[in-house]
């Protein structure tokens, strides 16, 4: 530095020195170059200034209480108007009493003697710490001199708390300022200690509510301490007793650890308890679900049904407990097709709220829940049950049966033994036709198939009803011949589901016919055969009927007559005999001039002739001329009825007057 131009006065702050003893040199420069001796100075730095901490004997903190606690320096050379500022530190654990804004002083003159209090020299304008551990004051200024070695001492009032740790801890504390351009700054400590009682950590389960899923654990620790289970806590008594009700537990096993802490640090090994909640179960629930419509359990569009879920069982229910606001519920998801009917409207009876919501699946498929809640402030028991009912009805015509499925929620914590049930919206079975028999003599039709089981069946104006095992048969009857076509309808609940058109072809006549003979001599007083012919176009099973034969004019038939049958297939041929064909047995009329022979059961290939040689006997004294043998060949058969009628041309010869004998 440059020395002042007219006196020579000079001024030098010299930094960055030790603490203990420093050498210095002044050398004095003119244009750089030393001008006379140099002078050598020694320098003593005191660490932190003169201002001293003095070590205090330690103060034992009470839990519970407030303690006082004392800091003290000491000046180990003379100061005035001493100033600055006093940063105090909390023994850990413990805080700062609230209210100490100004803290009083005291002086001696020595490290011996009795204190004096000193206003000059109080801390001022105290400020606290949101959390209570530290403080900032204001010193002085004193004012008056302070002579070396004076004592200074601040006493400050400390809160321990119940939870407070044991061991040893300081109120530390930096106390700085200056006087006179002379700085100084004090940091010490004052020792505490806080007596170790801490307890060990002792819990056990001391009850289990298996309807909120909750435990209540208690147990003992240090006063004051937290316990700590999963992210509860409760704080540990005076008294050292400690308890809490656990929250969110599984049924089943549930393992809790017990943690005890003090002043944030986990203290003592943890404890580990089983908290078993117990399943609890009861009937309530979907025992079963049954529809029925007004088509006997069967559905086409239209048609109307009632759901009906069994809610309780019955043998030995057993009900639930339901919490305040919490419900129990049925749902019952109805098939594609169906909706609900009308519904009650919502209603609270004896403390129970009953609603009946309806929604739509992922599906598309309408569901009907119907909810009962508890809608008073206490734990309910809801125990038998009544069948809950509710209206369905079918949007359209089903072609498969539909399950309609019941699932119950039960209360929280419950199990039900009967969680759902099913039963089947019963599509009705589609109708099948075949004609089985055609009549074409008395024109009727038998049709048959299959359809659904107990519903009806219709031609016109006739009717059937589906038997139990599906199949019907229904007699109907029909116009004209050739080409023709009915039409069966099936009634589900009477209301057509579907119908079946059925085509035949009817002959007239039947397809059973006569077939012309030649003419046949009738020689008088001798016994001719005249035979008959019927040929069937239409293959027959069962065959059975009679045959009714009446005799030619002046012929008569002759008691015991049998005609013996033939058979050929086709139009041509010869012809074979067929004992089994053979008629028997006719009733004759009285006069011998009519027979009927019953038909033995047989079966009758289509394009098969029966031809059948009947004897007659003519009178010695017939007329001449031609006259008929006419037959009516008539009865049923698998395909329905037949009849064939017709006649055979007999010729009696003209009477030769010669050969007449008187």
């Amino acid at each position: 530095m440059t020395a002042h131009a007219t006196t020579g006065a000079f001024s030098l702050t010299v930094t960055d020195l030790a603490a203990g003893v420093n050498s210095l040199t002044v050398i004095q420069k003119i244009d750089n170059v030393q001008v006379g001796n140099s002078v050598p100075l020694t320098v003593t730095i005191v660490e932190g200034g003169t201002v001293v901490p003095v070590p205090q004997p330690g103060v034992e903190l009470v839990r519970g209480e407030t303690s006082s606690v004392p800091f003290v320096v000491q000046l180990n050379e003379a100061r005035s108007s001493v100033s600055g500022t006093t940063t105090v530190k909390a023994p850990a654990g413990t805080t700062f009493s609230a209210g100490q804004t100004t803290v009083a002083g005291a002086w001696r003159p020595s490290t011996t003697g009795e204190w004096s209090p000193a206003a000059n020299i109080n801390l001022t304008g105290g400020v606290l710490s949101a959390d209570r551990t530290e403080m900032t004051f204001d010193i002085g200024p004193s004012g008056s001199n302070h002579a070396a070695g004076q004592q200074w001492r601040y006493e400050f009032n400390i809160d321990t708390p119940m939870v407070a740790a044991g061991g040893a801890s300081s109120l530390g504390y930096v106390y700085e300022g200056s006087s006179t351009g002379n700085p100084f700054r004090a940091v010490g400590s004052t020792p505490t200690t806080i007596e170790v009682n801490e307890q060990p950590t002792v819990a056990s389960v001391v009850s289990v509510d298996p309807i909120a899923k909750t435990a209540v654990v208690s147990g003992t620790a240090t006063p004051g301490a937290t316990i700590t289970i999963g992210d509860q806590e409760a704080v540990v008594q005076d008294d050292g007793n400690w308890s809490m009700t656990v929250e969110g537990l599984q049924v089943g096993s549930n393992q809790l650890v017990v943690q005890q802490s003090i002043a944030g640090e986990d203290y003592g090994d943890p404890v580990t308890l089983d908290a078993v909640v117990p399943a609890l179960t009861t009937s309530l629930g979907a025992n079963d679900v049954i529809v029925t419509s007004e088509a006997d359990g069967w559905f086409t569009e239209g048609t109307e049904g009632t759901v009906t879920i069994t809610t309780q069982t019955g043998t030995s229910p057993t009900g639930a407990t339901v919490r305040p606001g919490e419900s129990l519920s049925w749902t019952t998801t109805l098939p594609e097709g169906f909706e609900a009917g009308d519904l009650p409207a919502t209603e609270t009876v004896d403390g129970w709220t009953t609603e009946h919501v309806v929604a739509t699946d992922s599906e598309g498929r309408q569901t009907v829940e119907v909810k009962v809640t508890n809608a008073t402030t206490e734990n309910r028991e809801y125990a038998a049950a009544g069948d809950i009912t509710f209206p369905v009805v079918s949007t359209g015509k089903p072609t498969s049966d539909g399950t309609i499925t019941t699932v119950f929620t039960p209360p929280t914590s419950y199990t039900s033994s009967a969680p759902d049930a099913s039963t089947v919206a019963k599509a009705p079975l589609p109708l099948t036709a075949t004609v089985a028999q055609r009549n074409d003599i008395a024109q009727t039709v038998v049709v048959t198939g299959s359809g659904t089981p107990g519903q009806q069946v219709t031609i016109g104006d006739v009717t059937e009803t589906i038997r139990p095992d599906g199949s019907y048969e229904i007699t109907a009857p029909f116009t004209g011949t050739g080409d023709l076509e009915v039409t069966v309808s099936q009634e589900i609940g009477g209301t057509v589901h579907d119908e079946a058109t059925v085509e035949f072809t009817s002959v007239e006549g039947g397809t059973l016919v006569g077939v012309q003979q030649t003419r046949v001599n009738l020689p008088r007083n001798t016994t001719s055969i005249i035979p008959i012919v019927v040929q069937n176009n239409e293959a027959r099973d069962d065959a059975t009927g009679t045959v009714t034969f009446t005799a030619p004019k002046d012929t008569i038939f002759q008691d015991g007559l049998t005609v013996l049958g033939e058979r050929r297939s086709g139009t041509a041929g010869g012809w074979e005999s067929d004992a089994s064909l053979d008629l028997t047995g006719g009733v004759i009329s009285e006069n011998g001039t009519k027979i009927t022979f019953q038909l033995p059961a047989r079966a009758i290939p289509a394009e098969q002739q029966l031809r059948y040689l009947v004897e007659v006997f003519t009178s010695r004294t017939a007329s001449a001329g031609n006259r008929q043998l006419d037959y009516t060949y008539e009865g049923t058969s698998s395909i329905g009825d037949f009849r064939a009628t017709g006649s055979t041309i007999g010729r009696v010869a003209s009477i030769d007057p010669s050969a007449i004998r008187e």
